[in-house]
């Protein structure tokens, strides 16, 4: 351990049976990586961040890792296409550069961790039981010991300690953001009204008529362009031509090449990345609550009615799919599946790790509301055998490999185009296609466009909107393979002539009429004196009465528009509103049932929980857009090829 935590602590006590290194760091979304830079002749390189290296062994790792958790969430139905369509791998190094960013700016504002504060972070670490891993009777149990424990689970005391550092100088970033983030009274009394002060309403909604943008007239189409043609102008468009090295065709190929000896080589070489954690199979059923004292007492009271039941011999998963509010699990039971580890909200994994296999344990209250859960299962940490992960192994070397084929292609016909000088026809590109290699055209795109056939691609469009037409490009990796393009055609921002938008205006004129139409049959339908239900029956509808709804929405049955919660909540009760248009549905009438009122009381005694809440969701804005600065002022360079590789896009 530490050099002074090992000279003051000699003695050898206890010996526990497992060890888990929780580091726990902020990942954000996928900001996008721009236009970064190849990764040259540097192969133990997944990105640069100003002078520090982020190695292609923690990618893998992290990778590895980040695709055992998706494959946990989804079971068989995890695949290298799901992979690709969650831009797993942009994920993952995304991650890491933040927090390689992160880590710089703890420096910056000179936070620091001291090896007194490791220390104590260590001594105080617990197993699931609650029991102080490294410490047995108020003594440390010496570095033997300690050193043993850390290799059962496949840790280095140096590494295991710099993640401890590392999460403790997180932590501390995490309070000076959090502690900076401001939240007024006004903010506190707003959220805690859209959460509690609810509505009770009854309603009828005249439906939008069904058109279609065929149905309406070219001339009428036009004349209404020609009013409102400011609305219609376009960006730069441009087009290109390009050749295709399709990595599908090149799959195959690489599958016969892939041998079980390859896959057992690259199975023993990442070893480290099949550790699994602890798991519970575990299921619930979930009573919602909204935090004010009535209806955490209403849920916790179905919660112990429920527990008294399972515990009279009551069928766990009929009493899910009867009473659980948790739409995600209520139809198979409240079967939530094996979850390690950091998955679940902390009140809800603590219950369920610490639960006896097939107890039920409850009320557990989480942010949610009030569970009951059981354990069903439970499996301890182990490293995966071969056979569960090698259909994954196989499959990322055949997209290695098709890979690495399709580049060397690639970069052969980019040689080969290179001789043909500047601006080759396209007869000169088609005599290069063989089988694997298509010649193509884009429509005319804009900047933010995903062009037909390539899909989204910042590399791509960067390339189409710099080069000069006719310039050929260098080889650009694509969800479909390498391609090399070139820019034919360039349309100035500007105007739109009709034609080119005529569909737009179209459909533009078909959600005017709708709304027009709808709102006049209601207003029509509202005579004097008359009731909703008059109303209801006059226009052919019926009256809905949904459950009561908070302030901040949505409406049962009708959304989260604006002035349809205004219109609910500045009525009075018995007063009828409207007609207030629902987007694409109709134009509703309603009248108030019943409002409840802003319970004063209950707002002083949450203020407290509230105020943590808002400030941890402005500290998570806070640390976005601090991630976003960091971003725009950094020197960061990836390896593109890397990338591609693990995207399966080459």
């Amino acid at each position: 351990m530490l050099k002074t935590f090992r000279e003051n602590f000699k003695h050898l006590k206890w010996v526990l049976w497992a060890v888990i290194a929780v580091f726990v760091i902020f990942v954000f979304a996928d900001w996008g990586m721009g236009a970064a830079g190849g990764g040259g002749s540097d192969v133990d390189f997944a990105a640069r961040v100003g002078s520090s290296k982020i190695t292609e062994v923690e990618f893998r790792r992290e990778y590895v890792q980040a695709e055992e958790r998706y494959r946990q969430m989804y079971g068989q139905s995890f695949s290298p296409e799901l992979a690709r369509a969650i831009n797993l791998p942009s994920q993952v190094l995304n991650s890491l550069v933040d927090r390689r960013l992160l880590r710089g700016e703890t420096e910056r504002l000179g936070l620091s961790v001291s090896d007194a504060e490791v220390t104590a972070r260590i001594l105080k670490m617990r197993d699931q039981q609650g029991n102080l891993l490294f410490v047995k009777d108020g003594v440390f149990v010496g570095e033997v010991i300690y050193r043993r424990m850390l290799a059962g689970a496949n840790l280095s005391p140096e590494g295991f300690e710099a993640d401890t550092r590392e999460q403790a100088l997180m932590e501390k970033l995490n309070r000076f953001v959090t502690e900076s983030a401001f939240v007024g009274e006004d903010e506190l009394k707003a959220d805690f009204e859209g959460r509690t002060v609810k509505a009770k309403i009854a309603y009828a909604l005249v439906p939008a008529p069904a058109l279609s943008p065929e149905s309406i007239p070219d001339a009428e189409a036009e004349a209404h362009f020609k009013k409102r043609s400011s609305d219609y102008q376009l960006p730069e468009r441009r087009k290109a031509k390009y050749l295709l090295v399709e990595s599908a065709q090149l799959r195959a190929e690489a599958a016969r090449k892939v041998t079980d000896a390859d896959v057992a080589a690259e199975y023993a070489k990442s070893l480290d990345t099949y550790r699994k954690g602890e798991e519970v199979t575990v299921r619930h059923i979930l009573y919602k609550a909204d935090g004010t004292p009535a209806s955490d007492a209403a849920a916790r009271a179905k919660a112990d009615s429920a527990v008294k039941r399972l515990k009279g011999g009551a069928d766990f998963a009929a009493l899910a799919k009867a009473e659980s509010e948790d739409p995600g699990s209520k139809d198979s039971g409240g079967e939530l599946g094996a979850v390690a580890r950091g998955r679940m909200v902390k009140e809800f994994e603590d219950a369920a790790f610490g639960a006896a296999k097939d107890d039920v344990v409850g009320p557990v209250k989480s942010p949610f509301g009030f569970h009951v859960l059981q354990v069903t299962g439970r499996s301890a940490e182990r490293v995966q055998p071969l056979f569960e992960v090698s259909a994954s192994i196989r499959g990322r070397l055949e997209e290695d490999r098709a890979g690495d084929e399709a580049r060397r292609l690639a970069r052969e016909l980019a040689d080969r185009v290179g001789k043909l000088g500047k601006n080759p026809s396209d007869d000169d590109l088609r005599k290069l296609t063989r089988p694997g290699v298509t010649f193509n055209e884009t429509e005319l795109v804009a900047r933010t466009d995903a062009p037909a056939g390539i899909g989204p691609n910042p590399s791509f469009m960067q390339l189409l909107f710099e080069l000069p037409v006719g310039e050929v490009s260098e080889p650009v990796a694509t969800a479909r393979g390498e391609v090399i393009l070139k820019p034919v055609e360039v349309k100035a921002a500007g105007p739109a002539a009709f034609a080119d938008v005529k569909a737009r205006v179209k459909a533009d004129l078909v959600k005017t009429k709708q709304q027009e139409t709808a709102l006049a049959a209601a207003r029509a339908a509202m005579t004097p004196g008359a009731s909703l239900e008059d109303v209801a029956k006059t226009a052919g509808v019926r009256v809905e009465t949904p459950d009561a709804f908070p302030k901040a929405g949505p409406v049962p049955g009708l959304g989260t528009g604006k002035a349809l919660l205004d219109a609910a909540f500045s009525a009075a009760v018995g007063e009828t509103k409207g007609p207030v248009w629902v987007a694409d549905r109709g134009a509703a009438i309603l009248r108030v049932l019943e409002v409840t009122p802003f319970d004063a009381d209950a707002f002083a005694k949450q203020k407290g929980e509230a105020l943590d809440r808002l400030r941890q969701q402005k500290a998570g804005r806070l640390f976005q857009s601090l991630v976003q600065r960091l971003r725009a002022e950094a020197r960061i360079e990836v390896n593109k090829e890397l990338l591609a590789r693990f995207s399966g896009q080459a």
